[in-house]
């Protein structure tokens, strides 16, 4: 379904290739789908240099949208990656955070979802209202998909990976809470401790929309 999703997202909007991650910090993730090679390049890119419009909209939980990577803006945030992203034939790219469950219209990402353009072609208002609607159906569907042997369905029709959503849930935690992500690892150990329940039935709690407001302070 991810793949189908994604597939049809370039289709519709100003786009040439797309790539879908998830996080578990914003130096550990795993590349779920790319539809080329350029889209995978561009992954490796950010994460190798440490910046880029994916990486920063996962830290700011807030799209980024550049029509131009040659242009003064992306330049001066990302001066590394900007001229390297060019050098593999992405002139313009737009991320989108990956949320389940937002709160009051945010939420707190686990992923990103990436498009890139061979030209510098600005998405349209509607463009980017697709790309938002997508952006959400596409969060159920990577959790619904990865690690297929690894799925923990809860009553809800949203699954997740068994070896990635302790990680996942630590760093939606650490975001929401504003504390370190080994931080909010002790404290999901305490609190399963606490409950006497396995960390990974916490972990789908907290993928799941649940914050611990009072019991994680």
């Amino acid at each position: 379904m991810t793949k189908q999703l994604a597939g049809q997202l370039v289709r519709e909007v100003v786009a040439d290739g797309v790539g879908v991650a998830v996080f578990a910090t914003d130096s550990t993730r795993d590349l779920v789908f790319t539809s080329d090679g350029v889209a995978e390049e561009l992954d490796e890119l950010q994460f190798t240099l440490g910046e880029g419009p994916c990486l920063d909209a996962y830290r700011f939980h807030r799209p980024e949208r550049h029509d131009d990577m040659a242009a003064g803006e992306a330049l001066a945030r990302w001066p590394l990656f900007a001229s390297e992203a060019l050098s593999v034939g992405a002139a313009s790219l737009y991320a989108y955070p990956l949320c389940v469950n937002p709160l009051d219209g945010g939420g707190v990402p686990f992923g990103v979802l990436e498009l890139y353009g061979r030209s510098p072609v600005a998405l349209t208002a509607r463009d980017d209202v697709t790309c938002r609607s997508y952006a959400h159906t596409i969060a159920h569907a990577v959790l619904s998909e990865l690690g297929s042997a690894y799925a923990v369905t809860s009553g809800s029709d949203v699954g997740v990976f068994r070896r990635g959503n302790v990680d996942i849930a630590c760093g939606m935690l650490a975001a929401h809470h504003g504390i370190s992500v080994d931080e909010a690892m002790v404290r999901l150990r305490a609190l399963a401790f606490a409950r006497q329940r396995r960390i990974t039935e916490i972990a789908r709690d907290v993928i799941s929309g649940e914050r611990f407001e009072t019991d994680l302070h």
